[in-house]
């Protein structure tokens, strides 16, 4: 065989192999390669060490969580050492964290009295709620210790046991002149002792800014109020119990005190502590923090302050009743584009006057003279069948408001609906306002909306965390074993 005709072969038949390769390549499926999940968010720092006794309460841990991705919610999930109790997390689930923003966690944590010398570890697992398999791990390294002994007295000179003196270290407290200073970010560890004892501390505060005082950690058998004063001793906020730390799952058992605030002037306030029944004991200790939210007219949306106690009411099946002659006081406007509605009884022939009242939430920087920054209510009044309109109102005529006022005379007696709403659909958890609904004396001139405001001012409470470790005053104790009075009986 010639040269040329072998290498002609040799040529078709290399083709031949390489279609049948091909051929062979189309019947395997091509496997994409799998995908990789980015954790565009991070805990800082990653791990810290912590060191603790058998039976120590109240270890608090502060870490930050960093978003370095979209906004999203971020939830919170724990593993703990076996037959330890679950930790407990400031603030709660979830949290919303901006997108390049980051977040601080406290986490509270006992370790059980009957814990071996030992190191233990607690894991932390932050995630986006939108993708929860996706997490970032923050640990906790626990190293248990064997308390120390207690020394031995002497047998040829024995001391005397101290005895206990019913206080935390923070006193006398007891009394606004005997205030001790607490501030920001820095939590602190009280206790209510004896009976009826009360703690005061106080703290400057800026125009502008937003303060929140939270009570994280209770120990049971106490039930705190929390009153915020002003340095002439007014009351600027109170609250007893706050129940919705977390929006999603109210609580109504949690009767932990939560005060948030815009502050109206520089000032020094006062925060008053106490057992709403008057109890106390050497065991009713709480940790205290004060935490300063923010400056600016347009402060985010806090999810656990947006709705208010008239909630759900944005449909006319949903709508509240209002009665003659009351005040819902207090009735927010948040998130953007809600719709508070209510129903009242009128009878045909009477007066009725329904108005807005935003005038005692403005602060001190009135921008519309008497209107709260940011409120500009708008009241629609529709029919028994609270679809069709009767009548609609934005600004009171004549007024320098921006509040709203509807007076109706009614032909026929029946339930009425009347639906609230702010320009724009603009809402947040300081778009505040007073609902009144007037019954009108037969003859009344001066049944509308007085010039004064109502009295009083708001509550106004926030769900931000605590950033350090409580401080804790050493207990005081009497060295000289001198006779104490009695501690009261509750």
């Amino acid at each position: 065989m010639k040269r040329s005709q072998r290498s002609q072969h040799l040529f078709i038949a290399a083709c031949a192999t390489l279609l049948i390769m091909l051929l062979a390549l189309q019947q395997f499926p091509v496997v994409a390669a799998p995908e990789t999940q980015v954790i565009d968010f991070v805990w800082s720092p990653t791990s810290v060490n912590v060191t603790a006794q058998a039976g120590q309460i109240s270890v608090a841990v502060n870490a930050t969580l960093q978003n370095q991705g979209a906004a999203d919610n971020f939830g919170i999930s724990a593993t703990m050492p076996a037959g330890w109790s679950p930790i407990t997390i400031s603030p709660g689930q979830p949290v919303p964290i901006a997108a390049n923003a980051s977040k601080s966690f406290t986490f509270f944590f006992d370790v059980p009295s009957t814990t071996t010398p030992g190191t233990y570890i607690i894991d932390i697992f932050g995630f986006r709620t939108s993708a929860p398999s996706v997490t970032a791990l923050f640990r906790i390294i626990v190293q248990v210790v064997q308390p120390s002994p207690t020394p031995t007295a002497s047998p040829v000179s024995p001391t005397p046991t101290p005895a206990f003196i019913c206080s935390d270290g923070f006193e006398p407290d007891n009394f606004p002149a005997q205030a001790k200073r607490i501030d920001v970010q820095i939590p602190q560890e009280h206790v209510i002792c004896p009976t009826g004892d009360e703690d005061w501390l106080y703290f400057g505060g800026v125009a502008g800014k937003v303060y929140t005082i939270d009570v994280p950690l209770m120990r049971p058998g106490i039930d705190l109020s929390l009153e915020l004063l002003d340095s002439k001793l007014n009351r600027v906020a109170f609250n007893d119990d706050f129940y919705n730390r977390d929006p999603a799952n109210p609580n109504p058992g949690d009767t932990r005190p939560r005060i948030t605030v815009r502050i109206p002037a520089d000032d020094s306030y006062y925060i008053r502590v106490r057992d709403t029944a008057g109890r106390g004991g050497i065991d009713y200790s709480y940790v205290i923090v004060l935490l300063d939210e923010s400056t600016g007219p347009t402060p985010a949306t806090v999810e656990s302050v947006c709705l208010d106690i008239f909630e759900p009411d944005g449909l006319p099946e949903q709508a509240r009743l209002i009665t003659s002659n009351e005040v819902q006081e207090n009735r927010r406007l948040c998130p953007s584009g809600d719709a508070d509605w209510v129903t009242f009884f009128a009878k045909s022939g009477k007066r009725y006057v329904i108005y807005t009242d935003t005038r005692r939430y403005r602060g001190s920087n009135t921008v519309n003279g008497d209107t709260q920054a940011g409120a500009d209510t708008v009241l629609v009044l529709t029919d028994r069948d609270g679809v069709s309109i009767l009548d609609i109102n934005d600004d009171i005529p004549g007024g320098n408001t921006l509040d709203s006022q509807i007076e109706f005379t009614p032909n026929v007696d029946g339930f009425y609906f009347v639906q609230v709403k702010n320009v724009g659909d603009i809402g947040n958890q300081f778009i505040r306002y007073d609902l009144v609904l007037l019954l009108c004396l037969p003859g009344q001139t001066d049944c509308k909306r007085p010039a004064s405001p109502l009295p009083g001012l708001p509550e106004n409470p926030l769900t931000p965390p605590a950033t350090s470790t409580p401080i804790r005053a050493p207990w005081v104790t009497n060295p000289t074993n001198t006779p104490l009075p009695p501690t009261p009986k509750p």
